[in-house]
């Protein structure tokens, strides 16, 4: 009889253990052979981002994929050492003076000892955490990641030289799917404008002027490195229409405004562009000169996206 109780105890514990406890510790990704995150990393970093969007949407959305997720707190731990090395410290302050910036609209670091400010601060942050059911703890260490990371970007941006050689271009950018990239290329080539074409076709709307559609006006060299060789090809001059090209973001046709030329870059759009590159190039670089490793297969895959399905909190909606 006690053989038979033990049994019905420690069997659905051990199912337990091997189902919800066993996996989380299993090394999925390491830094110069050295393990740095667990699949059970991973599920934490999603549910902590599905609890962020149940604060921001009352939906708890799971953004990317858990691959996806995998890569990106590798990324984070590359700057995590880099900023080791420099000295690099996020204070509890550089988090706090964060936040309040996040959650109080105009707020500056001379409003610190305002006390009407913190406390509308106050009411709405814990506002959102209760919405998100996130602890303070867990939404701090996200947006600490957040500011290393910013940090690094902007550290790398400042190197940027302002002055480059540019093209001035407009664009269409037809999404991936698009069928009928032919007849829009047709109607260019037949003499429709350019303008009224983007005007009713084009799905970029950040880069564009709202004003002018299409228009994307100077680009410097390496903003977009994967049209560099249309961009800068000697052979297009002003009045040419480049493309199709086939980009994972989308279909581009490209119209040639004016030749390259160096000359400052004043778009603020095409310099923070820049600090992006600058700041995937140098994880690009991390990533092999410390012999970052992933070992994550279609199990672990399914585990986690599993995992935080089951666990996901409920819709406020």
């Amino acid at each position: 009889m006690l053989a038979l109780l033990l049994a019905i105890v420690v069997v659905p514990a051990v199912s337990y253990y091997r189902v919800y406890i066993q996996p989380t510790q299993v090394w999925v990704g390491r830094i110069g052979g050295e393990p740095a995150l667990t699949i059970g990393d991973v599920a934490d970093r999603m549910q902590a981002v599905a609890r962020l969007n149940l604060a921001e949407t009352g939906t708890p959305t799971v953004g990317g994929n858990p691959l996806d997720v995998l890569r990106t707190m590798l990324e984070d731990e590359l700057i995590r050492h880099a900023a080791a090395r420099f000295g690099t410290r996020i204070s509890d302050y550089d988090v706090d003076d964060a936040l309040r910036r996040r959650f109080v609209a105009g707020y500056t670091t001379a409003d610190a000892n305002d006390e009407r400010i913190e406390q509308e601060f106050q009411e709405e942050y814990n506002r959102f955490l209760t919405r998100g059911r996130i602890s303070d703890d867990e939404y701090r260490d996200l947006v600490r990641v957040q500011i290393l990371r910013e940090g690094m970007r902007n550290e790398l941006g400042n190197r940027i030289a302002r002055v480059a050689e540019q093209v001035e271009i407009a664009w269409i950018v037809l999404p991936p799917d698009f069928e009928e990239v032919g007849s829009v290329l047709a109607l260019l080539e037949a003499g429709e404008p350019f303008e009224s074409v983007a005007a009713s076709l084009n799905s970029d709307v950040f880069f564009t002027s709202p004003g002018r559609p299409g228009y994307v006006g100077w680009v410097p060299r390496g903003a977009f490195p994967r049209l560099d060789q249309y961009l800068f090809d000697e052979g297009a001059g002003p009045g040419e229409l480049l493309g199709p090209v086939y980009l994972r973001t989308g279909t581009y046709l490209i119209g040639i405004i004016s030749s390259p030329a160096v000359r400052e870059i004043e778009n603020e759009k095409m310099v923070e562009q820049l600090r992006g590159r600058a700041l995937q190039a140098w994880i690009d670089e991390e990533w092999d000169r410390q012999s970052v490793e992933l070992s994550f297969d279609s199990e672990d895959y399914r585990w986690v996206v599993d995992h935080v399905r089951d666990n996901l909190p409920a819709s406020t909606e």
